[in-house]
């Protein structure tokens, strides 16, 4: 009985955890396909067929007068080309097809990511962050939010892994985090002298034990409760909607909203943006560490059965540098610029 792309890519979504929106985008790519006509089996699909299929999308992007109809190709190519490797890897078909390639497409995204200077300058505008009502805490909030931006710049974690937004989300609790050298997942080998933390990934529900460097540890440390209660959080002030706070911070900072190349448009950043943050410098500073370091999903054989990946997480971890304000700590100082002295004094407020 011939293989239908149907079935196959109702499998690959079942055999993982995707998100719902990438459950529609390959459901679109389905309807694509059926409008294309597909009755072509797996076992037959080869390279001119996958050509046909694509310039297809593409004619048709152009007819409704899309505004980047090479995207909207690239993207059905993807969906294609990860099924397909699925298949062949779990032995549905023989070979995988040859691809063709991927179409001129207008980047329109622009920049997703924050710089150096603005990350110094979000760092200080916390000293800037009032005081939410009721606030309990010893510390200001602004201490929490410096030590959160240190954490989402290392390890590139999801917002609900640092401020518990939504019922399913695992917050870092103070029991996730380590001061030994010698990590508490024991088919780890290295030891690291400022300790380990855990953390899991809200997509993809997978767990990491990551070693902390020393600018990690500092921050942790500084917002450590003299009675630690290993089952409370570690970080408080992010509120229901953290998000809301971190456009405060941007506008305390000055950090200018990002813009569409495309449309001029502007939108405010957000905690998710930290995120893409990390991967930029990571891959910047070792090559493909931020793939294992942000723990995302990868389908081909050599990424899942290449050892080396988590001893090259440790040494980007311990090694990429940080941002000038991060070192304030390490220097014995909290509320100075480490670079001219500039003293910011918490709000009151």
């Amino acid at each position: 009985m011939p293989t239908t792309l149907e079935s196959v890519v109702m499998q690959y979504l079942r055999s993982g955890s995707p998100a719902q929106r990438t459950r529609e985008e390959y459901a679109t790519t389905l309807r694509k396909w059926e409008r294309w006509g597909g009755a072509v089996p797996l076992e037959r699909l080869g390279r001119k067929q996958i050509r046909e299929f694509l310039d297809w999308v593409h004619e048709d992007a152009v007819s409704r007068e899309a505004t980047n109809p090479g995207r909207i190709a690239n993207k059905v190519r993807s969906h294609l080309r990860a099924v397909l490797s699925w298949a062949w890897e779990h032995d549905l078909v023989d070979a995988l097809p040859r691809f063709p390639r991927i179409k001129p497409q207008r980047d329109v995204a622009g920049r997703h990511y924050l710089t150096k200077p603005e990350l110094n300058a979000l760092y200080f505008a916390t000293h800037q962050m009032r005081r939410p009502r009721g606030w309990r805490s010893p510390w200001p909030v602004g201490r929490y939010w410096r030590c959160a931006l240190v954490v989402f710049f290392n390890y590139g974690v999801d917002t609900g892994t640092v401020w518990k937004t939504l019922p399913f989300h695992e917050p870092i609790r103070w029991r996730h985090v380590s001061w030994g050298r010698q990590s508490p997942d024991r088919e780890i080998k290295e030891q690291c002298p400022w300790g380990w933390l855990y953390y899991r990934r809200v997509k993809t529900g997978k767990a990491f034990w990551r070693p902390m460097n020393r600018t990690v540890r500092l921050h942790l440390k500084s917002i450590r409760p003299e009675q630690e209660d290993s089952n409370a959080r570690v970080f408080d002030g992010g509120g229901s909607r953290p998000n809301n706070r971190f456009h405060q911070v941007c506008k305390f900072a000055g950090v200018a909203p990002k813009r569409s190349n495309h449309t001029g448009e502007q939108r405010p950043w957000v905690l998710k943006d930290l995120r893409k943050t990390c991967a930029t410098y990571y891959d910047e500073h070792v090559p493909e560490s931020s793939v294992e370091i942000l723990g995302h999903s990868a389908g081909g054989i050599t990424y899942r059965h290449y050892a080396h990946r988590a001893p090259l997480a440790f040494r980007a971890i311990l090694s990429v540098p940080q941002p000038s304000a991060f070192k304030a700590l390490a220097q014995g100082f909290e509320d100075r610029c480490p670079c001219c002295r500039r003293v910011f004094n918490e709000s009151d407020v």
